[in-house]
């Protein structure tokens, strides 16, 4: 009897834990090509590579959970990592969930979340950004110090009709000074129908808490029939212990055009112009087509043209210019 009592306790935890599983998805991208670039080292050598952490779209693999509370409450979380495809190797040495590590709560209300997560300048760029942020590392609408991700991020998202509203709060994690190393980030989208809109505010402190560095981003996109058009800016100012303060505008415009249900064009335009403490320029173009041989899997290439002058030539190993071609498969799962 005891030994019958004991089983069906063990067959209902297995059960139990089963039951708590099925709401995890498991999600993930694979980019697999080659990429040749000009000028890669101070000598002008020229570079073929594979083995990269995706060139189309940053190669990842995910955990996604959620679980009903009850009373339209949710718990919920995200946990990614990337890896290298040439090697197999993680992108972020010692860091297995370098992508994601976020774990909150969620309603009507919006959603609170708080760990390692997309900043909110990028998550507001996401929308009049032309690549989508695909071509990571080669399109330049991200390059801020607003950043990608942060570290010990307390973030509120809430949507409510066409408004999304963004807010964060970065820790620094500095003892006896909270604002050293931190971020503070406001932002809002407006999409509907054709029309989407953004921006965002940020500001973010150094390790010692006496020099700040503020941003701030506009953009807009507007989609017609199977063209859509989009625009950006950012300016950023950087204080500096001496000297004048360091200043970096982005700015680009794209198109993307859907020749048919599997073939998209998209070209765009990006610049980079540093002033203040240092002074230069870089131009981005860039063409890229795609060619969807599923719901999953496409096919792509790239074409790009840079141009550097002044300090901006330290981001090309001193060149003058640089050019890519890249092809690929990446497959979504």
């Amino acid at each position: 009897m005891k030994k019958s009592l004991l089983a069906l306790a063990v067959l209902g935890a297995f059960a139990g834990a089963a039951q708590a599983q099925s709401n995890v998805t498991i999600y993930g991208s694979f980019d697999g090509g080659v990429r040749h670039t000009t000028n890669v080292d101070a000598a002008g050598n020229n570079n073929l590579t594979m083995g990269s952490t995706g060139t189309y779209n940053s190669n990842r693999i995910g955990f996604k959970g959620v679980e009903d509370l009850g009373g339209g409450l949710n718990a919920h979380f995200t946990l990614e990592t990337g890896f290298n495809t040439g090697t197999g190797a993680l992108d972020a040495a010692n860091t297995l969930f370098n992508r994601t590590a976020a774990v909150g709560l969620g309603g009507a209300w919006g959603s609170l979340d708080f760990g390692r997560q997309y900043t909110v300048a990028f998550k507001t760029i996401a929308a009049y950004d032309p690549f989508g942020y695909k071509y990571p590392g080669i399109a330049d609408a991200v390059a801020s110090s607003a950043g990608t991700r942060y570290n010990n991020d307390i973030q509120y998202i809430g949507t409510f009709g066409a408004v999304t509203a963004r807010a964060e709060y970065a820790l620094g994690e500095v003892p006896g000074d909270t604002g050293a190393s931190s971020a503070k980030s406001i932002g809002a989208s407006y999409a509907d129908g054709p029309l989407a809109l953004g921006g965002a505010y940020n500001i973010r402190q150094n390790a010692t808490g006496t020099l700040d560095t503020n941003y701030w981003t506009l953009g807009a996109s507007y989609k017609f029939g199977p063209a859509r058009v989009s625009a950006g800016y950012v300016n950023q100012e950087a204080e500096q212990a001496v000297g004048a303060d360091a200043k970096t505008r982005w700015m680009w415009a794209g198109v993307n055009y859907a020749i048919s249900p599997a073939v998209e064009l998209t070209g765009a335009f990006y610049k980079t112009k540093l002033t203040g403490a240092t002074t230069g320029d870089k131009d981005n173009l860039m063409l890229g087509a795609t060619y969807a041989l599923s719901k999953r899997t496409n096919l792509y290439g790239l074409l790009t043209n840079k141009k550097f002058d002044g300090a901006a030539r330290a981001l090309s190993a001193g060149n003058a210019r640089q050019r890519d071609i890249a092809v690929g498969v990446n497959h979504l799962f």
